[in-house]
């Protein structure tokens, strides 16, 4: 998603729609504000309060030269999949990490857009990424804290309307529209029409290890005896049993329930391609999807003036700020 919003970002412009990626948001701009909780300190602090008011000065920049809207995308914002394995919980401490961008945003996030995936690809996508960034090949045992981690998507979903009340969160499973980044974006922002094609839409970035790359990694850090536990071809790897697989579908299934009726009015479920029109006044919008995906065709995470976002996990969703 961060790529086709880069690669587009001049029609984009042109349509009056701004965008921050990682490119923008991670040369100075969120500084001090994408921080673990734990580790803030009173210099971090400061660089916050300073990047919130600089973030605030572009919105009004922005705003002034005829952006209708900005769409920020950002996967760290609601935490890290280092963060989530390391702690073995779906996106700990969101809404304390979201709460740093609140003075930044104030009244003109009009939109958050959320990516969910199922917890046994979700999980199966991560491990693969922690593996090949220096995290031990899990044992049987460890799977099954995966199962028994307490947080659901309805928890962050609660997160993100816990810190943002009255904004217009739009949640959309990632099986649906997964290579999709042009109808995220249609979703994201009430339909844009553009004049001219957009490029880029079905590029395959950043996918995570398959199992003969994840079997080279083990070799060369002389982990040999845990090769074993991979497929012989190369496929996507998938750790849980067929047990395991259907206890975290099942919980998943019980979120995507919750959301068709009506998440206590938290939140409004997507499982179509049409646009979502909203009711609000025509501001700023952000949308954050933590929606980054490294397992398939889209990466997760975005926000927009009138501000947009996207969100779901570092890789498998992202939160989006519309």
């Amino acid at each position: 998603m961060q790529q086709f919003l880069d690669r587009n970002r001049p029609t984009l412009r042109q349509s009056g729609v701004e965008i921050w990626t990682p490119e923008r948001t991670r040369n100075g701009l969120f500084s001090g504000l994408v921080e673990r909780p734990e580790d803030i300190t009173e210099q971090i602090e400061r660089r916050g309060l300073r990047s919130s008011g600089l973030i605030a000065i572009e919105l009004e920049l922005l705003a002034r030269a005829g952006r209708r809207q900005v769409l920020i995308s950002d996967e760290n914002m609601i935490g890290s999949t280092r963060n989530n394995l390391r702690q073995v919980r779906l996106y700990p401490l969101a809404d304390e990490r979201l709460m740093r961008f609140r003075p930044a945003f104030g009244h003109r996030l009009r939109r958050i857009g959320l990516s969910i995936r199922s917890y046994d690809t979700f999980w199966a996508s991560s491990l693969a990424f922690g593996i090949g960034q220096g995290f031990r090949m899990p044992r049987t045992g460890d799977l099954d804290h995966y199962i028994t981690q307490p947080r659901r998507w309805r928890d962050l979903i609660r997160d993100v309307a816990a810190v943002f009340p009255g904004v217009d969160i739009v949640v959309w499973p990632f099986e649906r529209f997964a290579g999709q980044p042009e109808t995220q974006l249609a979703i994201l922002t009430d339909g844009l029409r553009l004049g001219v094609p957009l490029t880029g839409a079905r590029d395959w970035i950043n996918p995570s290890p398959r199992s003969d790359k994840l079997r080279m990694i083990l070799s060369m850090r002389g982990e040999t005896d845990l090769g074993y536990r991979l497929t012989e071809r190369d496929g996507r790897w998938m750790p849980f049993d067929d047990a395991q697989r259907m206890a975290l579908r099942a919980q998943y299934s019980v979120d995507l329930d919750w959301l068709r009726r009506g998440a206590d009015g938290l939140a409004r479920l997507v499982d179509s391609g049409a646009p979502v029109a909203s009711d609000r006044p025509d501001h700023l919008t952000a949308t954050g999807s933590q929606d980054v995906d490294r397992d398939d065709r889209t990466r997760k995470g975005q926000i927009m003036p009138d501000v947009l976002a996207e969100g779901g996990r570092d890789f498998v969703t992202q939160e989006v700020m519309v």
